[in-house]
């Protein structure tokens, strides 16, 4: 079970089957699991999906890689290469111990120090590379405040970060600013080496489009200066020093899309029918303002039957309070919510503070509150979902759970 507190949360058979269908999502999606079915190795050839290397024509492998997922990458590629690897260095949130490849424990989503030293590491290792090695690259969401090399100073570079999240920048706006202040994202990366690489990317964008994934490294990028001037006028950031970004082809790469986040929908989908509800996956795409999609899911709740979204919302944010994106549509949707329950929970566990990885609400959510002399349209307007929604048993806990695919909603009636 990858919801810890699951049986705390589980009061009742209807939050029990919904908290059983988000829980299955998550799982479809874990690292592991979904890179052993789709990379094999036999007889000194690599087959990746409907790829092949011969890598008796390669001198030497390197693994590099950054975002939620890049442990638990690297621990999976080690494991189906082996001794076939030179040496390696990637950078997740967390840390592991690994024979071949060096993990860094890196900050998200506000980058540091860490990051820039064990991305010039990176930047290293593909300088000492030769044509005639082999470059894997791991790449998930998270990666591009992991791997960051800007051409601006730290602290510039938190402060542009900061903006961008709390005026409720879309994640396409923030890489895209990100891309042509670096000297990595936007396709800069795999300029550095003339090696063959192979990209392996787990997506957090909700139309995984390669090139915002970590804002893609490794991909040509379709976004210019002029897109980013407009995107930095429109949140009134301060004047940057852009640079354009590759736009040919970069043919010593291939990028391959391993995970995203349709699995993780029609597994929830399978597992509300196995429990005896109709059951209806809303989108893929989901997005807008977190309290206004908690609301209008709210009044899509209709009896026994299973809504389900995935995607990504984003908050405005205007108060002082702690929560996430999860947990404020699932806090909001609690005002208006009758006989149902509402799940909203990220694959990565963590909903921007690590204490929480989304929100459960049903209709005796208000009633509990009220009860403490809590006022929800308060705890919302102050973006403090996360201290009402521990209060009254809302809290989802997963941990990081080293997968990243964006956001899972659940709309759940009576049966």
């Amino acid at each position: 079970m990858i919801i810890k507190n699951f049986k705390s949360l589980a009061t009742n058979q209807l939050r029990k089957d919904a908290l059983e269908i988000v829980n299955q999502g998550i799982e479809t999606v874990l690292t592991k699991q979904s890179m052993s079915k789709q990379i094999k190795i036999s007889n000194n050839i690599l087959k990746i999906q409907d790829n092949q290397w011969n890598l008796s024509n390669y001198s030497r492998i390197f693994v590099i890689g950054a975002g939620k997922a890049a442990a638990n990458m690297a621990g999976t590629i080690e494991q189906i290469l082996e001794d076939k690897i030179t040496k390696g260095i990637v950078i997740d949130t967390r840390k592991r111990q690994l024979s071949k490849i060096k993990v860094v424990k890196g900050t998200h989503p506000i980058p540091s120090e860490t990051n820039i030293k064990a991305t010039n590491e990176i930047i290293a290792l593909l300088k000492e590379s030769k044509k005639d090695d082999l470059i894997i690259s791991l790449i998930s969401g998270g990666g591009s405040a992991l791997m960051l090399s800007p051409r601006i100073s730290l602290n510039e570079q938190i402060k542009v970060s900061k903006m961008l999240l709390e005026r409720g920048a879309t994640i396409q706006e923030i890489n895209t600013i990100r891309k042509h202040i670096s000297n990595i994202k936007g396709g800069q990366l795999a300029k550095l080496t003339s090696s063959k690489m192979i990209t392996l990317i787990i997506s957090d964008v909700m139309t995984n489009d390669l090139n915002v994934i970590a804002s893609g490294p490794t991909v040509n990028d379709p976004t210019t200066i002029a897109d980013a001037i407009r995107i930095s006028k429109k949140y009134h950031l301060p004047d940057l020093p852009f640079v354009e970004t590759p736009k040919e082809k970069l043919y010593n790469v291939t990028n391959i899309l391993l995970i995203t986040n349709i699995p993780a929908a029609e597994a929830m989908k399978e597992r509300a029918l196995s429990l005896g509800y109709k059951a209806k996956i809303l989108t893929t795409q989901l997005k807008g303002e977190a309290k206004e999609v908690g609301r209008n899911l709210s009044n899509q709740l209709k009896p026994n039957t299973a809504l389900i979204a995935t995607g990504e919302t984003t908050v405005n944010v205007k108060g002082m309070g702690k929560g996430g994106r999860n947990q404020e549509l699932a806090l909001s949707a609690s005002r208006f919510i009758k006989n149902g329950v509402i799940i909203s929970c990220s694959s990565d566990g963590v909903d921007f503070i690590t204490q929480a990885s989304g929100g459960i609400v049903d209709e005796y959510t208000k009633d509990k509150a009220k009860k403490l002399g809590l006022n929800i349209n308060n705890f919302i307007k102050n973006n403090d979902s996360y201290n009402l929604l521990r209060k009254v048993n809302g809290i989802i806990k997963t941990g990081k759970t080293g997968t990243n695919v964006g956001d899972l909603i659940l709309v759940i009636g009576k049966k």
